[in-house]
């Protein structure tokens, strides 16, 4: 038995309560050297890391395995470019090389996991064609460092103990036994500390994927517009689906089975029923939520699951130092254990993203309860490392520890940010808030395309966490949030949208300031539509409004337009008869493409008549669209509805006048135009300078008209007698 060190761990992660071990004993010792390589050993080494993985749980080490296989359920991926679900065997056989998109929890580790396995076991003791698998951490890629190098270290660090002999030196420089080409698969690329790290690391994958030995697959959470911009031609980019309610329920029952649940089938029916009671909430449907509800419901499975993300989160946590009576000295413990993990989350993900989880909570337990009494260093900072993961929220790995998973940091992170702001003023507040996401922005870095606060706001958990955790404890979430939109105007959107699909509430005081900076923020085309779909899913009409300007803005991409169109068409019945209406329009924007012509024709839907007034009225009153064109739907709503849409119609602003841009239009034959004119010159609650100027405009279109409508004027008693005077004499100038 190996003697007792720092180094001597249990490294993996986590599963539900339990830790999948990477491997057990000393760590980084692995196999020894050797000159030659020997496939077959080595594909069972990536067989037994990915799939036979012991488990351990607070209580100690167990013997049980979970065979990945047991658990694993497919999810589809979407072919981002062309929109179609394909598995990841089809996208394999499809590319070269791809980059794996997939949300917080949403199982991209385990995928890549499941095709080490899989492909290894293909090929175990066989000469298949297939590529060799090669599992990595992207952290593993860093500037100076030769790319075969990099791969073999991080092979040694993946595989660990489960190599009987370490790959030779060389091995990754050239083909695999057979010709065979290796398959990279790269997870974490989001993990990587410093963005000037993560760029390194996708440049040196980027320039692997120019050998034709080596193919590469990345798993990553969304990545920043830029880095897909430099690698998009190389690297097609899938999506990595949320399982649907048959998926889930199929993955519950299988984990619950696994678990030794009598009535597997039962409660996982209880899983799926909860996420169907929440909406299909974009968190609920993720493999990781999934696994921590059914390992929720193992210890009581009547009970009522959480509804809130934090909620969620909080119970889960709870439950890590459930399952045995503790002393009130245990208690306070586990306490200051977690206060301890909050204030490690918040300084590697604010300060001091590089520096190690141990390294971290090693300066912060010094002078506390929690530090060890013995004089050893390594003894003291084993005792820490042991009692941090008896928690289940880190797990042991190459000597120090880790989080669990990104997501357990980030919601630490801003469970303490939280605990900072309770207490404080307003002002105080605020100040504490914006120091927040300056520092999260500096992790990000700057690019050409993105701030980091954008970047902040698309991708990091910690102010989605950070709201809801805010409105769980009873505070303004509302004026919080209010305040993170003016904090950046033009990317808010996307953090209140991601706060919405999260079942986050977000109050009016948040949607109205959103309206409003989307108003006067410069925004570029993405954070333009941001703005516009999130203020329709929020049900605020500025955002149906974005969206039919959008569809009419030349200046814009053709696939844009066409994502405007059928926005409006599934947002109702009134925008889809407004786009409708746009498009009819004889001077309806040409499109860039001749294609993209009957891509919109076929977005549209068929408009019954009685639809068509509620879309009239949604083109008038929306100013980001041309005056023109708001007229002319005015005008049409008036000859089809008559009063009621004429009064709206009177009630515009437009920036030349009605009166002028109605003359405007009947002078280019809109018929509708002209009438409306004449209603206004016989319309007597309208002003009399108003109706002077309607008369006026049909004297200059037509000397006959003019002189009929100032006619009107002269012989309507209830005008001002200066105006009937001025009339009368209008008439005869006219038909001199």
């Amino acid at each position: 038995m190996a003697k007792d060190s720092v180094h001597n761990h249990v490294s993996g992660a986590v599963a539900g309560n339990v830790v999948q071990a990477h491997h057990i004993g000393v760590v980084n010792v692995g196999g020894r050297d050797v000159a030659t390589f020997n496939v077959d050993d080595y594909l069972h080494a990536v067989r037994r890391a990915a799939e036979d993985h012991p488990v351990v749980s607070r209580a100690g080490l167990s013997a049980e395995t979970v065979p990945l296989s047991a658990v694993y359920v497919d999810q589809d991926l979407i072919n981002r470019l062309s929109g179609r679900p394909v598995t990841w065997q089809g996208a394999l056989a499809a590319n070269d090389h791809m980059i794996i998109v997939g949300s917080p929890g949403g199982g991209k580790s385990s995928l890549l996991r499941r095709v080490a396995a899989t492909l290894a076991k293909r090929q175990y003791g066989e000469a298949s064609p297939d590529c060799v698998p090669v599992p990595i951490h992207a952290r593993m890629f860093r500037s100076g460092i030769p790319l075969a190098e990099a791969i073999r270290d991080g092979v040694v660090a993946a595989l660990g103990s489960f190599l009987l002999t370490n790959p030779p030196s060389d091995t990754f420089a050239k083909a695999a036994p057979g010709g065979r080409p290796w398959l990279i698969l790269v997870d974490g690329l989001d993990e990587v500390a410093g963005v000037d790290e993560s760029r390194a690391a996708l440049e040196a994958i980027t320039e692997g994927a120019r050998h034709p030995f080596l193919r590469f697959v990345v798993a990553t959470r969304p990545m920043q517009e830029a880095d897909l911009r430099a690698v998009r031609n190389t690297f097609p980019i899938y999506e990595l689906r949320p399982f649907d309610i048959p998926t889930l329920g199929r993955f519950a029952r299988g984990w619950l089975e696994r678990r030794g649940i009598a009535n597997a089938l039962e409660v996982s029916a209880h899983v799926a029923a909860h996420v169907r009671r929440n909406n299909f909430l974009d968190w609920l449907v993720q493999p990781l939520a999934a696994t921590m509800l059914c390992d929720l419901l193992i210890r009581d499975p009547d009970q009522r699951l959480p509804e809130r993300l934090s909620d969620f989160y909080e119970q889960y946590v709870r439950k890590l130092f459930a399952g045995r009576a503790y002393t009130n000295a245990e208690r306070k413990t586990n306490r200051d254990i977690i206060q301890l993990l909050e204030r490690v989350a918040s300084e590697r993900q604010f300060r001091n993203p590089e520096q190690s989880v141990l390294q971290v909570a090693i300066g912060f337990v010094r002078n506390t309860r929690l530090e060890s009494t013995a004089v050893d260093p390594d003894v003291r900072a084993r005792e820490l490392h042991d009692v941090l993961c008896r928690t289940g929220l880190v797990v042991s790995a190459d000597g120090d520890v880790k989080f669990a998973h990104a997501t357990f940091e980030e919601y630490l992170a801003a469970r303490y940010v939280a605990g900072r702001l309770t207490g404080q003023s307003a002002k105080d507040q605020w100040h504490t808030v914006d120091r927040v996401f300056d520092s999260l922005a500096v992790s990000y870095g700057i690019n050409y395309y993105e701030s980091g606060i954008s970047q902040v706001f698309r991708y990091s958990q910690i102010p989605v966490f950070l709201v809801d955790i805010w409105s769980t404890r009873g505070k303004d979430a509302d004026a919080l949030l209010e305040h993170m939109v003016r904090y950046s105007p033009e990317c808010s959107c996307w953090l209140v949208d991601r706060l919405r699909a999260a079942g986050v509430s977000v109050g009016t005081k948040a949607t109205a300031a959103l309206a409003a900076v989307a108003e006067h923020a410069e925004m570029d085309q993405d954070n333009r539509w941001g703005a516009a779909i999130t203020l329709r899913n929020l049900g605020h009409s500025e955002g149906i409004a974005r969206l039919l300007a959008m569809s009419f803005d030349v200046d814009l991409p053709d696939s844009m337009r066409i994502r405007a169109i059928v926005s409006c068409r599934g947002s109702g019945s009134a925008a889809s008869a407004a786009i409708s209406f746009l498009i009819s329009r004889s001077d309806f924007p040409e499109w860039e493409y001749p294609c993209s012509a009957i891509d919109a024709a076929e977005a549209l839907s068929v408009v019954e008549d009685e639809e068509m007034p509620a879309g009239l009225a949604l083109v008038l009153g929306n100013r980001h669209l041309p005056d023109e064109v708001r007229l002319h739907a005015g005008c049409v709503a008036v000859v089809l509805e008559g009063v009621g849409a004429y009064r709206r119609l009177v009630q515009q602003r437009f920036r030349d006048g009605l009166c002028a841009l109605l003359g405007d239009e009947a002078a280019r034959g809109v018929s509708e135009a002209w009438s409306v004119l004449w209603r206004m010159v016989d319309d007597p609650d309208l002003a009399g300078g108003r109706r002077w100027d309607a008369a006026d405009e049909l004297a200059v279109l037509d000397d006959d008209d003019g002189a009929a409508a100032f006619r009107a004027l002269a012989s309507d008693p209830e005008l001002d007698d200066d105006y009937r005077n001025r009339a009368a004499q209008m008439v005869a100038d006219l038909l001199r």
